[in-house]
């Protein structure tokens, strides 16, 4: 009965962990006005940077390639969707950069962690032991609106999500666009 009762445990709290989506932070300045902003361009140095660091042998030129217009293409279909325009001409009142950082993430879990270590209950400390460890691939995706001269950074969102080796790049492609929406859907209008 323990087993079974330990299995469905398991299987809930992964469920639940795959469900759960990206953790996301913003953080953005408060004097600030929002509501001025109206026109956007991409960073003049260049739209963003991605770094993978995962092996010694990783190479980021192959993920820029496949994610970097993915990426471009969800920001400027959020961002008109929330009537901000791409600036053409004109000086834009905001400039857009992201940043993907590809690293390895651990989760463990140790003998005893979950049990109090108190002899009245019958449970004898325990020293600490691994007893479950996952080493998995973490990515980070970083939006910055900043103003355009001078640089300042007015507003940052930080998503983080483990990556899923077993999607395809297309299934990865509509995640990684839901996740952009997601994101720049808590850029302040007002």
């Amino acid at each position: 009965m323990r087993r079974i009762l330990a299995g469905l445990v398991m299987l809930a709290l992964s469920v639940t962990a795959a469900l759960a989506g990206p953790k996301v932070q913003v953080q953005r300045d408060k004097e600030f006005d929002f509501a001025t902003l109206k026109t956007w361009t991409w960073n003049p140095s260049g739209p963003g940077e991605v770094k993978v660091v995962v092996t010694a042998d990783s190479k980021s030129e192959p993920v820029k390639h496949t994610y970097e217009p993915v990426i471009m293409k969800a920001v400027e279909d959020e961002l008109t969707r929330r009537g901000l325009a791409r600036a053409s001409g004109t000086p834009p009142d905001f400039t857009m950069t992201y940043y993907v950082l590809i690293t390895a993430a651990t989760a463990s879990q140790e003998m005893g962690q979950f049990l109090p270590a108190v002899t009245q209950y019958g449970v004898p400390p325990f020293a600490p032991q691994t007893t479950s460890l996952s080493i998995y691939p973490k990515g980070t995706l970083v939006l910055d609106v900043a103003t355009p001269e001078p640089r300042h950074v007015v507003w940052r969102a930080v998503a983080q999500a483990e990556i899923d080796l077993d999607k395809t790049d297309a299934q990865r492609s509509a995640r990684l666009r839901d996740i952009v929406r997601d994101v720049l859907g808590k850029l302040p209008r007002k």
